[in-house]
């Protein structure tokens, strides 16, 4: 890998050998990567893409990180990190073309300054756009996808354009395999007032609910389509304040798992089993994991 890292740095590309993962999820969980290589333009992006082909490499493509769990033995490959690749276009009042490593509080702070209204309810959560789309990710009944007007992916076909019509379940997103590059947004229309109230009221819920104090994914399990919440299930289940090792469900908001200080990926891949089979045998309800797990190989 060591050959490959100079290849790759003779190309004018930023790479690190063996980068412990868990510095870039909000879980703070993950040993190292192999090899991570932080892009800032699509031509560098298109470089690592061909690169690993050519090599052989499995390649993984990092935004935010609050949705994915890396082993503890960490990841045999090429992991991208996709946050520097960052920026806004306005296209016209309100459509916004925006880089995939946009942090979702730039939309927010665009909002609050022009009187746009669209994503203030993921204030507080340290999503990028390109995790945002991924995941769809929504809370308080309002889901990213909706704004989506369009995405451009790089696939194994290449670079491609999809209308954001059908791309979106909840918390899914429906389009082909690859990695989603950059978007364009519909922002509506709203008196900055409005938006800057909107903000400070998702952000008190958020306080009122959450554990915001340790690391953590966020929530861990996907609503089922009917019937209670996941958290409620949970908590009726008996597991506010179980624990693995140094992970533990929360004791204020049942869907979260935190990180006490030293939890490992199996710790918390061992609690969210205990989970399931514990909701599933009390209730019949099968819980889907909100994180992506990722093999070390």
């Amino acid at each position: 890998m060591k050959a490959l890292s100079r290849d790759l740095k003779k190309k004018g590309l930023k790479v690190r050998l063996e980068e412990p993962l868990w510095r870039y999820t909000t879980v703070r969980v993950g040993g190292p990567a192999d090899l991570m290589a932080y892009p800032e333009t699509l031509e560098e992006v298109l470089e690592l893409w061909e690169f690993s082909r050519r090599q052989g490499l499995r390649i993984f493509w990092l935004s935010g990180g609050s949705k994915v769990l890396f082993a503890d033995a960490g990841f045999r490959g090429v992991v991208v990190n996709l946050r520097g690749l960052k920026g806004v276009v306005e296209l016209s009042s309100g459509h916004l073309g925006v880089m995939c490593g946009t942090p979702v509080a730039v939309l927010t702070a665009y909002g609050l300054k022009r009187g746009f209204s669209g994503t203030e309810f993921l204030a507080g959560v340290p999503a990028t756009v390109g995790g945002a789309i991924m995941m769809n990710a929504g809370a308080f009944g309002e889901e990213f996808g909706d704004l989506v007007e369009s995405v451009t992916m790089l696939t194994p076909e290449g670079l491609r354009e999809y209308s954001g019509k059908d791309l979106f379940g909840y918390r899914t997103f429906r389009g082909p395999s690859g990695v989603v590059l950059s978007a364009r947004l519909r922002l509506r229309p709203r008196d900055p007032e409005e938006v800057r109230a909107r903000v400070r009221d998702f952000l008190a819920r958020r306080r009122a609910t959450q554990p915001l104090g340790r690391p953590s994914f966020g929530c861990a399990f996907k609503n089922p389509p009917e019937g209670p919440a996941a958290g409620e299930l949970l908590e009726a289940a008996g597991l506010k304040g179980f624990r693995r090792g140094e992970a533990m469900i929360s004791s204020k908001h049942a869907n979260f798992i935190l990180n006490l200080g030293r939890a490992r990926a199996e710790d918390i891949r061992a609690l969210m089993e205990e989970a399931r089979e514990r909701v599933q045998a009390r209730f019949g309800v099968e819980l889907e994991p909100e994180v992506r797990i990722v093999a070390e190989t």
